[in-house]
């Protein structure tokens, strides 16, 4: 599952851990996503540089969809092509929000809308994979409470990666006390009882998205207050 860390998770990958990942190995047998070089993908990123952290619930269940990042389905290459998603439109549709500094909800343009200004260059954001390398690089470390599910059963590690995760959390927060997380979905915010530093961002799941609810994603400052730390259009 280890094929190759970074020496600032050295102190993390304690023999204890080791044990528990490969017991964790044995436990999710061989039908799950991602592919098992990209499970602790994260790993490979020096934990030092990071400045801001998505934390979502699990990967992408579909087959071959899923790539160790949280939030990026592996095959999209462009804004305009055809996804399911629904979960990264939302996420893009927040960036739009808070690029153009929209405060009112019914100013939020439609994901159909943004790919038009996308191709017209009017909203200047990166294809999808220079996208997300661009934030990678800039610091952004993306994470999921569950490393793995079954493909086509969401959630269905939960319970598998909970002790591994709670762990790998508490570790972060106490080397990287000026942390800033973004907590997306009930499983992310149900951690929040083992961060005690940082600022931290708290919002439903980017999925489902509703003006309604007071703690929706598409009402998050989470990327407005935060262009002066990330360039969130790549």
């Amino acid at each position: 599952m280890i094929t190759k860390y970074d020496a600032s998770w050295a102190e993390f990958l304690t023999v204890e851990r080791l044990d528990m990942l490969k017991k964790i190995e044995e436990q999710i047998g061989a039908d799950y996503t991602p592919k098992k070089e990209n499970i602790l993908r994260f790993l490979k990123q020096d934990l030092n540089e990071k400045k801001v952290i998505w934390l979502g619930q699990d990967p992408y269940f579909q087959p071959e969809v899923a790539n160790g990042r949280s939030f990026q389905p592996d095959s999209l290459n462009r804004w305009d092509d055809k996804f399911k998603q629904v979960s990264l439109k939302n996420i893009i549709r927040l960036v739009h929000k808070s690029y153009f500094k929209f405060e009112h909800y019914e100013e939020i343009a439609s994901y159909k809308e943004i790919v038009k200004q996308i191709s017209t260059g009017e909203f200047p954001i990166k294809q999808p994979k220079e996208w997300f390398d661009s934030l990678e690089r800039q610091g952004v470390l993306f994470l999921n409470t569950s490393f793995t599910c079954t493909v086509n059963e969401p959630n269905s590690h939960k319970d598998i990666w909970k002790e591994f995760s709670r762990e790998l959390l508490a570790y972060i927060d106490e080397k990287r006390p000026d942390m800033i997380w973004f907590l997306w979905g009930k499983e992310a915010i149900k951690n929040v009882e083992f961060l005690k530093n940082g600022v931290r961002y708290e919002s439903r799941h980017p999925m489902m998205c509703s003006s309604k609810y007071d703690d929706d994603f598409l009402k998050s400052k989470c990327f407005l207050n935060t262009f002066d730390r990330i360039n969130w259009l790549g």
